[in-house]
């Protein structure tokens, strides 16, 4: 197992990604603005927790597509884009003082679409202190409700009073060691009879889709083949649930999960 990691922070501009740098290496090296546009060239320093070589990796803000056509910010999405293909995982920051906005959603989707790993940071709670927990709530149940095939829970900081260094280096140093787990067929097995027993496929096509055999098949990015009949007559409503159960039965967090869905296949035959 590889002894580093590459951490990417992104956001959108002025949600605290610098002051969370920083704060994390112990030292300013990375320059805090309000002023949009503060940082363009990635900043790296490199710091350690147990074993493991964390390079942490500040990246300038990214606005959303209709606002990204200057030439300065065109550079900042070009050189960001660049090191989230390297990225192994990525702090997400928002502004917990604001709502969930269209420059979020996209940049989360580009993530998500590049198969990261990824931790939610909800910044400035120092700000909302009286609403805390509704944005708590509120929050939680947008990444609940519209990213099924990843399980996460939003970390809440302020990182300019309150943020916990040893929590945040530990949590990468547990998602590097998730990250290259491979389940076995038992357990995976265990758990889809656990899902089905819970709740069933529903009838199409007057008769039942019916998941037979699971095999967790790669770990980078985690993706997991279901064997099975009809399986091309399972919903998304029962395809967003049945990915939800099998993330929290096996405990994955921050770790998007790709299911391919295979009919009429026997997994022990022999080519």
């Amino acid at each position: 197992m590889a002894k580093h990691i590459n951490v990417s922070i992104i956001g959108k501009p002025n949600v605290g990604k610098s002051t969370i740098f920083n704060k994390l290496i112990g030292s300013n090296i990375s320059k805090v603005s309000e002023k949009s546009g503060t940082t363009v060239y990635p900043i790296l320093f490199t710091n350690k927790f147990k074993d493991l070589s964390i390079n942490l990796i500040d990246l300038g803000g990214l606005k959303k597509k209709s606002k990204s056509h200057e030439n300065k910010q065109q550079l900042i999405t070009s050189e960001t884009i660049k090191q989230l293909n390297y990225s192994d995982l990525v702090f997400f920051v928002m502004d917990g003082s604001d709502e969930v906005t269209k420059n979020d959603k996209q940049l989360f989707r580009l993530i998500l679409n590049k198969l990261k790993n990824v931790i939610i940071i909800i910044n400035k709670t120092d700000l909302i202190k009286k609403d805390l927990k509704r944005k708590e709530n509120y929050f939680k149940f947008f990444f609940d409700k519209n990213y099924p095939n990843i399980l996460l829970k939003p970390i809440f900081i302020s990182a300019l009073k309150t943020i916990k260094k040893e929590f945040l280096l530990k949590k990468i140093f547990d998602i590097h060691s998730n990250s290259n787990k491979i389940f076995n067929n038992q357990i995976v097995n265990k758990v889809l009879k656990t899902i089905i027993e819970k709740h069933q496929p529903v009838y199409s096509k007057n008769s039942r889709p019916n998941i037979k055999f699971l095999r967790h098949v790669n770990s980078k990015p985690m993706i997991f083949k279901a064997f099975g009949n009809k399986l091309t007559y399972l919903n998304r409503e029962y395809k967003n649930y049945f990915v939800k159960q099998l993330l929290s039965n096996l405990n994955i967090h921050n770790q998007i999960v790709i299911i391919k869905y295979i009919n009429n296949k026997n997994p022990f035959k022999k080519n």
